[in-house]
């Protein structure tokens, strides 16, 4: 692909309604996002993340329940009438090189600090590698007690892509495998790494760990088809494509 226009192609469904949808939200987005001139849209994150969490540990009666859900709704109602469509950019304008974490993307369902419905990592460059420390609790509850599957995947797929960032390539994941080696526990501290083991042309190949103290619980590899990447890195699919990979 070389250009959205291409992009929109590639993903679209014969669905008139959703192909404008999907144009609306994106045309509105023509202002830099910059995180530190929304700090009440943070704190309302930060307060529906944490609903979210104490929703799927209630013991209530049902008339309490009932209340709760009463509240929820009218906040989902209020919420719902304020929101359009953002008018900012997916990528924070300012956070390469300014800052001790990569935090890029602040509404990524993954590493989202603005979207309450993301795990909320931290990603924060050692070195060459993209690192991640967290205690995950039962929002992401697999097995009893143990991080559900996909969820690790999903962090993977964030913490390979940062490490990409800190390579300044990258671009769509291609391929992603993940080999589960031990159960990976709720609570305990999890530390996620990623590094870029080769590039090959426009191939980037990128690998990762999850370790419990010294233990590897989990690793990674993926394949990315790599672009020029600038400090709006997430916004690869906007951008043409390098003549050099045509």
């Amino acid at each position: 692909m070389s250009s959205w226009e291409d992009f929109k192609t590639a993903v679209s469904v014969p669905d008139s309604e959703a192909i404008a949808q999907r144009e609306d939200r994106v045309a509105r987005r023509t202002e830099e996002l910059r995180l530190a001139e929304h700090p009440e849209w943070q704190r309302l994150s930060d307060g529906i993340r944490r609903q979210i969490a104490a929703s799927v540990e209630l013991d209530a009666n049902p008339t309490r329940l009932g209340e709760l859900a009463d509240q929820a709704t009218a906040l989902a109602e209020a919420l719902e009438a304020s929101a359009p469509g953002k008018r900012v950019a997916l990528v924070e304008s300012g956070w390469q090189g300014k800052s001790a974490t990569m935090a890029y993307s602040p509404f990524s369902p993954v590493m989202g600090t603005l979207n309450p419905a993301s795990l909320g990592i931290e990603v924060r460059p050692e070195g060459t590698k993209a690192v991640v420390e967290i205690r995950l609790g039962e929002v992401v509850e697999g097995g009893t007690g143990l991080v559900h599957g996909g969820v690790i995947a999903a962090i993977y797929d964030e913490v390979l892509a940062a490490a990409n960032n800190l390579k300044k390539v990258g671009g769509p994941t291609v391929k992603l495998a993940i080999q589960y080696r031990k159960p990976t526990p709720l609570y305990d501290v999890l530390r996620f790494e990623g590094w870029v083991e080769s590039i090959e042309g426009r191939k980037i190949k990128t690998r990762g760990r999850c370790l419990v103290g010294d233990q590897v619980v989990t690793e990674a590899e993926g394949l990315f088809i790599g672009f020029d990447l600038d400090p709006k890195a997430s916004d690869w699919h906007l951008r043409e494509e390098p003549e050099s990979g045509r």
